[in-house]
């Protein structure tokens, strides 16, 4: 147990372990906290305790019970209650109202003596014993409004000292406040490596950061949207259902500012599932907003501080994203796949690297009580740590693309290493090695959505490598991201082989790079079709076999091979569909190959459809299948001539890395490939 912890930050530190499975469910972690750390010993915990539960019970009032309770005051003239308080300002009437949902009455009197002691009430409203009296004479605008707080005792931290709290940092040490942290979000560090604990507590980075866009996909039962749902009270998350621009941004007829102006982060949980009234519309404004923190209504600009975070589930493969996901942003409903909204994301939390929450995740030691939590974390939104540390590195490009990196990528790096900083060295004492942490971790958050944006849009979003570079000693940094080597990729041979070919498809989006192998027996001039190979490719097939029955002597084919050998066509990966005319001259170039004994070059990769009469025709997705061909090895590929227009349009960084041979007929093909 931290004891040290425990004692410099007494009264505002409880043991996590005491506070999960109480049976209390109904009242927020926060109130359990308080009242544990402030009414039970740790030695008499079980009796201690049940005494807190018992006064619980017979002063928290069900929403089925609201009315028997009102009841109960206006006979009685007087009752104790247990709920949350909620206090507002009717400048109209020079008063202060509260709202006491327990008892569904949204006007009751509350002395100013009272907002004066706690000013939480009026931000989100406290938790606490509510002493009310009912006295029938207060009449206001002509309404008895009989309900009146005579006294409060709230159940939270009511002052809060933040620069106690970076004073206090001080006395830790790097690995022992990062523990501290993970305790007082809930999860025990002891079962979990330094990296996981980071990234644990990298969910809470809009928590402390404003306008901060993260998204986080992963698999199930990781605990995504724990941190926002128990650690602070100042976070909003929507499950599922509708999600409107009046309840997030603002009501047009009411001109009352939504969510992202009232909350500190909007989380919206399941995302695939969440149902956007109007999608092309809230994709707009959230654009707009999550690039400059405003939003328009009618000719006025409103500047809002929530953040704005994506939490939903993915599958995943061992430990990585499947390999059926072309490109991870998949997942989210096919009208927020646009660019322009994605790159506007700061961080791509890797959910799949977060640990399983099970029983014996659940923390065993001291952290901080979470309402304490949540209001420093919403004091440093305020406080500025990036200035002192934003001279002594600089951001740059290691892959060199002519492109570069952009203010997005800056902005966006800038604000997660912003918030990792007041996570875990609020105090601003921050070495080398400690920045050259977090700033890998701020880069390679970035550097997935870029990743993705580069797959989903290669032409406009080239292939960059973010990096770091400390200005004192030149110590560079470019992260390495796991999941970027996912993908099944082909191995291309190393040495020439008989009747093996690479062939460039279009999977979905996707380009591919197809192994296809062809080899002859003995037989009857058959040609037999082998991987799933579809209707369209199996027609470029018998294409295919016409042109070399036809021009075999001058393909320098012996002619008898019809009546006496058969040639098997396989295309790899035999579990995936293969479909399109655009491996023709890819066939054509395998069959000739096994039927003349004739190796294929192996650096060459084909595409293009072929008529009988040996003519090569155009096909699509050049761009997909060049950007495959980059990714395999490949130094040169066989395009259609009338392709060329196609590959002038290509980014310098795909053009400058590929040999193109343009071609219109088989023998040009052929020509290249095969290796005499």
């Amino acid at each position: 147990m931290n004891l040290h912890f425990k004692e410099i930050f007494r009264g505002k530190v409880v043991n996590k372990r005491l506070t999960f499975n109480t049976g209390m469910d109904e009242f927020p972690r926060y109130v359990l906290e308080y009242l544990i750390d402030n009414y039970c010993r740790e030695e008499t915990f079980d009796e201690d305790f049940a005494q807190v539960k018992r006064r619980l019970r017979e002063n928290f009032v069900h929403g089925a019970e609201a009315e028997r309770i009102r009841h109960y005051i206006r006979e009685n003239r007087q009752h104790t209650l247990i709920a949350s308080l909620e206090v507002r300002l009717v400048e109209t009437e020079d008063k202060y109202w509260g709202t006491i949902g327990a008892i569904n009455e949204n006007f009751v009197n509350v002395p100013e003596t009272l907002v004066r002691q706690y000013p939480m009430l009026l931000a989100g409203g406290m938790w606490g014993t509510i002493q009310l009296t009912y006295d029938e004479t207060e009449v206001h605008n002509k309404k008895i409004r009989p309900f009146v707080v005579t006294d409060f005792t709230p159940f939270q931290i009511t002052m809060i000292d933040l620069g106690e709290f970076l004073s206090k940092r001080r006395a830790f040490g790097d690995e022992e406040w990062l523990d501290i942290l993970v305790n007082s979000f809930g999860l025990n560090p002891a079962t979990m490596t330094r990296r996981q604990k980071l990234i644990y507590i990298s969910r809470a980075v809009p928590l402390v950061e404003a306008n901060h866009n993260l998204i986080e996909l992963g698999p199930r039962e990781t605990g995504k949207t724990y941190i926002f749902r128990n650690a602070s009270y100042y976070s909003h998350v929507l499950s599922g259902g509708k999600a409107t621009p009046a309840g997030l941004f603002i009501n047009l007829n009411s001109g009352q500012v939504g969510l992202v102006g009232t909350r500190d982060a909007v989380v919206f949980d399941e995302i695939a599932n969440t149902d956007f009234t109007d999608p092309r519309a809230m994709v707009s404004i959230m654009q707009g907003y999550m690039q400059d923190a405003k939003f328009s209504r009618g000719k006025k600009e409103i500047l809002a501080f929530g953040s704005i975070v994506l939490v939903g589930n993915l599958d995943v493969q061992g430990s990585l994203p499947h390999e059926k996901y072309y490109h991870l942003f998949e997942p989210l409903p096919s009208f927020l796949q646009v660019e322009a909204l994605i790159d506007r994301l700061h961080y791509y939390l890797p959910g799949w690297e977060a640990p399983k929450i099970g029983p014996a995740a659940a923390s065993q030691d001291y952290g901080f009580i979470t309402d304490y939590l949540a209001e420093i974390m919403h004091e440093l939104r305020r406080v500025d740590v990036l200035s002192k540390v934003k001279g002594r590195f600089e951001l740059f490009d290691a892959a060199g693309s002519t492109q570069g990196i952009t203010a997005r990528d800056v902005r966006a790096v800038h604000k997660t290493l912003s918030g990792l900083l007041k996570l875990l060295y609020p105090h601003g004492e921050v070495s080398d090695a400690q920045l050259l942490e977090v700033l890998s971790l701020a880069l390679e958050g970035r550097q997935r959505v870029r990743n993705q944006l580069h797959l989903m849009a290669p032409g406009e979003y080239y292939p960059v490598k973010l990096s770091a570079r400390l200005l004192s000693t030149g110590q560079t940094i470019t992260p390495v991201l796991r999941d970027a080597e996912r993908k099944q990729r082909v191995t291309l041979p190393a040495t020439p082989l008989v009747g093996e070919v690479n062939g460039l498809a279009v999977a979905g989006e996707q380009g591919v790079l197809l192994r296809f192998e062809m080899q002859v027996a003995k037989g009857h001039g058959r040609i037999v079709p082998l991987g799933s190979i579809q209707r369209v490719m199996r027609e470029s097939i018998e294409a295919a076999a016409q042109y070399i029955r036809s021009h075999a002597k001058e393909l320098g084919i012996a002619e008898d091979w019809r009546e006496n050998f058969d040639v098997a066509v396989l295309a790899t990966m035999m579990g995936v569909p293969k479909e399109g005319p655009s491996a023709g001259v890819t066939i054509v170039t395998g069959i000739v190959s096994a039927l003349k004994n004739k190796p294929v070059r192996p650096d060459v990769a084909m595409t293009g459809e072929i008529t009988i009469m040996g003519k090569v025709l155009a096909v699509g997705g050049i761009q997909a299948k060049l950007l495959a061909a980059i990714d395999a090895g490949v130094k040169c590929v066989v395009v259609p001539a009338e392709n060329a227009p196609d590959v002038a349009n290509l980014p310098d960084y795909m053009r400058d890395r590929l040999e193109v041979v343009y071609v219109s007929d088989i023998q040009a093909v052929l020509a290249t490939a095969l290796i005499t």
